[in-house]
């Protein structure tokens, strides 16, 4: 496997146990014994980042230093430090000459459908990639054999699945095998066959992949149709868990209220045992028009909740592929002196060595905090000592 410069391995028990798996010619458990992942290594203070595709940046060399983990690398050919991870699709043929025509002519039975038995279970209405029968053991083969192990020949120490959810999101129901139709989901969002068989695939993926050394990154997605228990045991099977949704939500309000708790709660949950990558998209089209209140938010948010293995990103409105950069992401202001703790004006802060961070998550009320003794100076230059009025769904950083 190749390695790359700068970065942590992370060791788990012994190595025979997965050896014998795969010597058998079957796949290891998910907590089989693997010697050694290579894995990103956020640093200990600052913002630890990473970087949404990279196949659009010339000069990677921009981010030398910056960087600890790239999802969905298109080279190996990485800074000093920073991860690479193959992308590839959690529940879609992603050779897209393999069309629906293609499958209905060779391999009908993959093929997912909606409950009215006709239409695929398309992911986003994107009908170029078929959906797939992932429980059915010919079509792991194949999407072993197709997808992963190029990546993993051509060394990278990391497979990044794509739109995982543990709630049937798209609404899939079951297949047809040759005249007889085969219901696998009742085609509900919340559907404990679909999660126990997306959580069977992982825990297939993640022991299989382990036992070769190679980690799992998954994007996860969060949203009102997660079931808690579902989505820690999603997290739980993956070595670097992908928050597409961040703490913006990709709309102008972001997570307010009890939908920001619960994503706080959960967030903070996992930070300290899980690699995690929060994407915060903002409203706008490209981060240098983004709000200076959104940048704010994502940053403020990131550094209440984060720990060691916390990453982020801040980005214009699908602006992935290529490498962009503020301020805000430089900020930093040591290393966490406490927990977060709710203020009693309804704000939540955390006291860094060198300053602290503060989040108002509701969506009408004015939070106005009573600041340690001081003077702080906050991401725009401006000073403020005493009490800080924090408006709604706002964030701030305080360095002293």
């Amino acid at each position: 496997m190749n390695e790359v410069p700068g970065i942590t391995r992370r060791s788990l028990l012994g190595g025979a146990a997965a050896t014998a798996f795969l010597a058998a010619g079957t796949t290891p458990p998910a907590n089989a014994a693997v010697s050694a992942l290579t894995l990103p290594n956020p640093p200990a203070d600052g913002i630890g980042r990473g970087q949404v595709f990279d196949n659009s940046i010339p000069d990677r060399s921009v981010y030398a230093g910056l960087v600890q983990f790239v999802w969905g690398a298109s080279s190996l050919a990485q800074p000093a430090g920073a991860v690479p991870s193959a992308y590839m699709p959690a529940f879609r043929d992603f050779d897209k000459t393999h069309t629906l025509a293609w499958y209905q002519a060779n391999h009908p039975d993959w093929v997912v459908y909606l409950a009215d038995r006709t239409t695929p279970a398309w992911e986003f209405g994107n009908t170029t990639y078929v959906p797939i029968d992932f429980q059915n053991p010919d079509v792991r083969t194949y999407y072993w054999n197709a997808f992963i192990q190029p990546k993993i020949d051509a060394g990278y120490p990391i497979i990044a699945l794509d739109n995982v959810g543990t709630f049937n999101g798209f609404l899939s129901v079951g297949h047809w095998r040759g005249s007889t139709w085969i219901q696998q989901y009742s085609g509900d969002r919340v559907d404990t066959a679909w999660s126990g068989a997306v959580l069977d695939w992982l825990s297939y993926l993640s022991g299989r992949l382990h036992g070769l050394g190679i980690g799992l990154a998954a994007n996860i997605t969060w949203n009102g149709s997660v079931v808690l228990s579902d989505m820690l045991e999603a997290v739980g099977l993956v070595d670097v868990y992908v928050d597409e949704q961040g703490f913006t939500v990709h709309r102008p309000g972001n997570y307010n209220d009890a939908a920001w708790l619960s994503k706080y709660n959960f967030t903070r949950q996992i930070a300290a045992q899980t690699l995690h990558f929060a994407i915060n998209e903002t409203t706008e089209a490209t981060l240098a028009t983004a709000t200076q209140e959104q940048l704010d938010w994502a940053v403020a948010n990131y550094l209440l909740y984060r720990e060691r293995k916390s990453m982020m990103t801040l980005c214009g409105l699908g602006e992935y592929h290529v490498w962009v950069d503020c301020p805000q992401l430089h900020t930093n202001i040591g290393r966490p002196s406490g927990s977060p703790a709710a203020d009693a004006s309804g704000a939540y802060t955390r006291s860094y060595q060198g300053g602290l961070t503060l989040v108002n998550p509701s969506s009408t009320a004015t939070a106005v905090v009573t600041l340690p003794a001081g003077t702080f100076t906050d991401l725009h230059g401006h000073t403020v000592s005493g009490q800080l009025s924090m408006p709604p769904n706002s964030g701030s950083v305080l360095a002293q």
